[in-house]
């Protein structure tokens, strides 16, 4: 496929869309994807932990937490789009990967079927802000063909509790973020994990709301897309102030024991973040 692009990039192997505005349109220009969040969460993962990623997309976070996990840990990923998840796939076939297990799934508060339309992927488009809730206009991130649509089977985070460990979870699906939270109740009860969560929510906002409730201390962390120190060395910033805005949540129980003086600290629902980063964390 003409519009299926390959390169070395800073973390390993990536084929793309280079149809893609977002990702990969960051993997040309700076040879990297969200640098700068990477950095910050990645100040929580240590070797010979176990990592759940739903909404993996091509793997720019899957591979860099495969080799931060090591031989001792694991990286369970997830991708519902067939097209996207197939790029993942090769992906972690290209870099070797052994400790890397990934699903065509999508993960949310119930065991069904859902419905995604399918896309033309030669077409330019945001691949990554494609959503799976049934009022989620992806018009807007990718060109709908015809009226097509692909089954694909929803699991919750509840289905794995027969895990021994588990230490990380992140979650980035396009609204459904507290969705995957709910549907794994059990599950976080059980393991107690670090979070992090893309959290695009109004105030007062509902998923930190629900992260108070369930004994979690969630702190703000936005940073931007374009990365000074980038792999390239691009000094031109295509993607001007766009940034990401995450929840880090930490078990109340266990909060004291983290470095957290970049993030803001999110003291009621209301809370709005105060600060934004554009430079890596070391």
């Amino acid at each position: 496929m003409s519009y299926i692009r390959k390169i070395n990039s800073r973390h390993g192997i990536f084929n793309f869309c280079n149809s893609d505005l977002l990702i990969g349109r960051s993997l040309i220009e700076y040879g990297e994807f969200s640098e700068i969040e990477f950095s910050a969460m990645n100040k929580f993962i240590k070797d010979g932990d176990i990592i759940l990623e739903i909404g993996a997309n091509i793997g720019c976070f899957t591979i860099p937490y495969s080799k931060k996990v090591g031989s001792n840990g694991k990286v369970y990923a997830f991708e519902p789009q067939k097209f996207i998840f197939n790029l993942l796939k090769k992906n972690i076939e290209c870099n070797e990967l052994k400790n890397v297990q990934i699903f065509n799934n999508a993960i949310g508060n119930t065991n069904a079927i859902l419905e995604l339309n399918d896309f033309d992927y030669s077409q330019p488009g945001n691949f990554g802000g494609i959503g799976l809730k049934e009022d989620y206009d992806n018009s807007y991130c990718a060109k709908i063909k015809g009226i097509k649509k692909n089954k694909i089977k929803a699991l919750t985070l509840d289905n794995f509790l027969n895990l021994k460990k588990f230490n990380f979870l992140k979650i980035d699906v396009e609204l459904m973020e507290l969705d995957v939270l709910k549907g794994g109740s059990d599950f976080i009860k059980k393991f107690r994990p670090i979070m992090w969560l893309e959290n695009q929510n109004d105030f007062p906002n509902v998923i930190n709301d629900f992260l108070f409730s369930i004994e979690y201390q969630p702190f703000w962390m936005e940073t931007w897309l374009y990365n000074h120190n980038n792999y390239f060395s691009n000094t031109s910033n295509f993607f001007g102030r766009t940034s990401t805005l995450n929840t880090l949540a930490i078990p109340k129980e266990i909060s004291k024991n983290y470095k957290t003086i970049f993030f803001d600290k999110v003291l009621t629902p209301d809370c709005r973040p105060k600060k934004s980063y554009v430079r890596t964390f070391s």
